[in-house]
């Protein structure tokens, strides 16, 4: 995909995430039952992809430049709008745990092959604010964590966000 094609387009996107943000961080009240589904559904269609295979296959996080995600700039505002949606003083968890659930978990976690570090810095603080926010989602992270360690050491020795997984763990 062009990152030079729908300019206009894109900077609407962009216009309707930040003001998104805003209206989380600094409205009382906004966070309602119903509007739950209707974030967490913009947030999958826009943050859950198929990653790209690896230019380097020997790509290895400690040694190599990564590669970069062309579309950063309008991830970034989602994952932004994402931690504010979690971090609100509105946020109730009770609300949250019917739409952030195990399938939504095993997706946030495939993200963190991202070759690019921004992304999964923003996963680690994510995966955070998730596993401190959703007691009952605790015990399946962990073993998630653990089964792709497992993939890692048995099958693909290959997996970019082994030090962020790690350093959630610890």
């Amino acid at each position: 995909m062009d990152p030079l094609s729908d300019l206009k387009g894109k900077e609407i996107k962009r216009a309707a995430l930040n003001d998104l943000s805003a209206y989380i961080t600094h409205g009382r009240g906004v966070l309602t039952e119903n509007v739950y589904p209707e974030i967490i559904k913009m947030i999958s269609v826009n943050l859950f992809r198929t990653l790209p295979p690896s230019e380097n296959p020997d790509f290895d996080p400690e040694e190599d430049d990564p590669t970069l995600e062309a579309s950063w700039p309008h991830l970034q505002l989602v994952y932004e709008v994402f931690l504010r949606f979690l971090e609100s003083a509105d946020f109730q968890a009770t609300f949250g745990k019917k739409v952030i659930d195990q399938k939504f978990v095993l997706q946030l976690l495939e993200l963190f092959d991202s070759e690019d570090p921004r992304e999964r810095d923003f996963l680690k603080t994510v995966l955070h604010r998730i596993y401190g926010k959703f007691l009952g989602l605790r015990a399946f992270i962990r073993k998630q964590i653990n089964n792709i360690f497992l993939r890692f050491i048995y099958e693909t020795e290959h997996f970019n966000g082994v030090g962020e997984l790690l350093e959630i763990l610890g």
